[in-house]
């Protein structure tokens, strides 16, 4: 695939550009988009591309055959293609009428399948994708993720309100490239440091205590956690919703509220129903790891909620985390009858009188 027909060149502007709906070299085109075949529908783009022939529809499939062919590496200057048209290339580009129409349902086409080809490799995991992550470094990443922003800004400013519809997807795309940096990012070699002589005395400085907590979670966060902490690594989903709030964000800025407005409305939506697990799915990986392998001993014990042994761990588990954890006394539970439905409210009662407070549970 021959990206520079578009990308390197000013289009010739014709009396009118693009393809007639009814013309046989487009009915063959999207008859082999709709059976999957995209490699070909690409090629047969590029041959009527090449006449000087530029139909924004049959641009995002020859666009889709570049990625297709050439991977990670050809989404910067596929996003830089989409932005030149939008700008320079404007007029050059057919079918005229509906061009804004016919130009924001291909990129909205383009970027969905872009993001599904992205997903199903990455969950696949076999030789396409090896190929991306031993093909692609961290620096071409960034120049893709570099010239999705500016087609983002390409497209408001040529398109405006039927850019609102495409800005998720091209999130979900931004968002999956900074999880693809992160896994293809190769620490620089640290350059060796120039030999110091040994100074003859060291200035004593006392450190200032540090606040509990404060490291661990920071280095948490960052990926350096010490041993036997939890990771706080958010997942894909995290990094989208991330992205939309910094749309939302810009669009106050911009005070554009009409868009704004479907932006919260999709942001209150997911607080709404915000599943933490799905969100920050390492977190809670070894629990249920390791809830799902005793499942049997833990359920074991569920008869006994509610008796007084139960509520005073309970107590200790709220207060002193630590503690609960160390506790090695044997304690021998009430009988599961008394921690039935006709004993709870005694032991609640009974727990309340020996504490002075009411108990929440």
């Amino acid at each position: 695939m021959n990206l520079d027909i578009l990308l390197k060149q000013t289009l010739e502007i014709t009396e009118t550009p693009g393809l007639e709906t009814f013309d046989p070299r487009f009915t063959d085109i999207t008859t082999l988009v709709q059976e999957g075949n995209y490699e070909q529908a690409a090629v047969q783009s590029q041959e009527i591309l090449e006449q000087g022939i530029y139909d924004i529809r049959i641009i995002g499939y020859f666009l889709y055959g570049v990625f297709l062919e050439q991977g990670i590496v050809s989404l910067a200057p596929v996003f830089e293609t989409i932005s030149g048209i939008l700008t320079d290339n404007w007029e050059a580009v057919g079918p005229v009428k509906n061009r804004d129409k016919h130009t924001a349902n291909t990129i909205k086409w383009f970027a969905a399948q872009l993001n599904k080809k992205l997903e199903y490799e990455e969950n696949k995991k076999e030789a396409v994708w090896d190929t991306w992550s031993q093909e692609t470094d961290s620096d071409q990443v960034q120049e893709a993720m570099d010239a999705l922003e500016k087609l983002q800004r390409s497209l408001g400013m040529t398109l405006e309100d039927k850019a609102g519809p495409l800005v998720d997807n091209m999130m979900k795309i931004n968002a999956w490239l900074r999880s693809f940096y992160q896994i293809v990012y190769r620490e620089p070699e640290p350059e060796p440091e120039p030999e110091e002589e040994p100074e003859e005395y060291e200035e004593y400085i006392e450190e200032e205590p540090e606040t509990p907590g404060v490291k661990t979670q920071a280095a948490s966060l960052s990926g350096t956690a010490p041993a036997g902490s939890i990771p706080a690594e958010g997942s894909y989903h995290l990094q989208v919703l991330l992205q939309k709030l910094d749309a939302f964000d810009r669009l106050i800025s911009a005070e554009k509220f009409h868009l704004a407005a479907l932006a919260a409305d999709d942001i209150n939506a997911i607080i709404a129903n915000f599943d933490p697990k799905i969100y920050f799915p390492k977190i809670f990986a070894r629990f249920s790891l390791l809830f799902a392998r005793h499942i049997s001993e833990i359920i074991a014990h569920e008869q006994h909620k509610g008796s007084v042994e139960w509520m005073a761990l309970q107590e200790l588990y709220k207060v002193d985390l630590e503690s609960f954890v160390g506790f090695d006394a044997e304690i021998q539970f009430s009988s599961s009858q008394f921690a039935g439905s006709g004993y709870q409210e005694q032991n609640e009662e009974y727990y309340e009188e020996q504490h002075g407070q009411d108990t929440d549970y």
